[in-house]
């Protein structure tokens, strides 16, 4: 049950955004983030939300399968630094999906933009949760690539290489141009590499007892 929860998680996370994205008139993926599928005044805001609860489950089953007799036999005492990320990435989409951003000029064609001073509160610690959702996931993609790699898991060490190699240089994208109009395709690659990491890993973890390879 675990494995298929890891596994299917970020798929579901990722068919969310995408479908609302597609049905929102108007909105711009390579432009608008996925946050503001989730914004107040966003229409199918629940759906958005829905997706990241589902997600942040996925971490969290990720967290008790990196802490599995296979995995710590085969990774050693990486496990409980992955563990413990995973949980944060959890933790941190769960502050993300509570306290929600608003819809800017960027949006204002399907969604009403609000003020700056609208909700600042929740924008602020929306930013926060988003932040360690972002590094959470990288600093478990190194600790899973360094920890498969000294096991002898080459597949994982070797998807997890390639997923935060895709992923580092989009997040620096998406944080440092904030206003070009590729910011939220920027984030879609990064989200979309790890979404597809982390479904791998969980069903890598769950396999090893299984395969002992």
């Amino acid at each position: 049950m675990l494995r298929v929860v890891a596994t299917g998680a970020p798929a579901v996370f990722t068919l969310v955004w995408l479908l609302l994205g597609f049905s929102h008139l108007g909105y711009v993926p390579r432009r608008e983030t996925i946050s503001a599928l989730s914004a107040h005044d966003g229409s199918g805001w629940p759906w958005m939300v829905a997706g990241q609860a589902v997600f942040a489950v996925g971490c969290l089953a990720l967290a008790v399968l990196a802490r599995g007799s296979a995995a710590r036999r085969r990774l050693g005492g990486w496990t409980w630094p992955a563990a413990v990320l995973f949980a944060l990435a959890a933790y941190g989409t769960a502050q993300a999906s509570v306290f929600r951003t608003i819809c800017t000029h960027a949006d204002a064609t399907w969604c009403r933009p609000l003020p700056h001073a609208a909700y600042p509160d929740q924008q602020w610690l929306h930013g926060i949760g988003t932040g360690i959702v972002f590094g959470s996931l990288l600093l478990a993609c190194l600790v899973v690539a360094y920890a498969a790699w000294r096991g002898g898991v080459r597949d994982l060490a070797a998807v997890s290489t390639v997923a935060l190699a895709v992923a580092l240089p989009s997040v620096i994208w998406f944080l440092r141009n904030a206003e070009s109009s590729w910011h939220g395709f920027a984030e879609k690659v990064f989200l979309l590499a790890l979404s597809t990491w982390l479904a791998f890993t969980g069903d890598r973890l769950g396999d090893l007892p299984a395969a002992g390879r």
